[in-house]
């Protein structure tokens, strides 16, 4: 990724119509937000560990339904979990929902870069306009002023014109250690006319060693999201397909 903005600095447009194109993101985010009421959706996520020196691979899944009754805001109930393929009940359900929130992995509490209440704690550059899938993009570079663990850092691809976030990649602002490579993407859809995530993907590559290697592992998790339901002061409208 850091090549590509490498690339991407040279190509930097002028302040003022940069300034034109973050200030019509978090418009077109307003009148969204003052649109949309609540956001209720399903998630399937799927968790994989593999550990490099031995090639034993550790899975777990779990199905959710969130709710989002406001922007920014995030809560969720679980419908299923699995490890290795086995449905858990009871108890150990509840072990390993532990497991997953205490990983950042079933709940939203990254301080996101494009909501007006995140607006000042970034700053953004913009380059382009581009092509990406046949659609044309601005890129746009966000850097957390102050960052902390909750913030991250790396760029979007923004409709030009409608100013519609598309797609993001970036990476955490603060890591563990161990932590030697990592890489995260949010695609998004339009669903009943609105961009919005459909998917998330993150690789992690973590290493331990002292003196000698004692662990080296890779992560990759995936999480799908359909079935949503977008409330409104017009009637809830839904959209079923996976």
């Amino acid at each position: 990724m850091h090549a590509l903005l490498s690339v991407l600095l040279p190509l930097l447009v002028a302040s003022a119509d940069a300034d034109a194109v973050v200030d019509g993101i978090f418009r077109h985010q307003a009148i969204r937000d003052s649109t949309i009421a609540s956001v209720s959706y399903r998630g399937r996520l799927s968790y994989t560990e593999t550990d490099l020196r031995s090639s034993g691979v550790a899975q777990v899944e779990c199905e959710r339904l969130i709710t989002m009754p406001r922007v920014g805001e995030q809560s969720y109930e679980l419908v299923d979990v699995r490890v290795d393929g086995q449905r858990l009940e009871g108890a150990a359900r509840e072990r390993e929902a532990g497991r997953l929130h205490s990983r950042g992995l079933v709940a939203l509490e990254t301080r996101m870069p494009f909501f007006p209440e995140t607006r000042e704690e970034y700053s953004y550059r913009v380059s382009g306009p581009d092509t990406w899938e046949g659609m044309q993009v601005w890129h746009v570079e966000f850097i957390p002023t102050r960052p902390t663990r909750r913030h991250i850092r790396g760029f979007a691809r923004v409709l030009d014109g409608s100013f519609d976030v598309v797609s993001m990649e970036f990476v955490p602002c603060r890591l563990p250690f161990v932590v030697t490579a990592v890489r995260m993407k949010l695609d998004y859809a339009l669903v009943h006319g609105y961009w919005l995530p459909v998917r998330f993907q993150m690789d992690m590559d973590l290493r331990l060693a002292v003196v000698v290697e004692l662990m080296r592992r890779h992560i990759r998790v995936e999480d799908h999201y359909w079935g949503h339901q977008l409330n409104s002061a017009s009637p809830a409208m839904t959209e079923g397909s996976d």
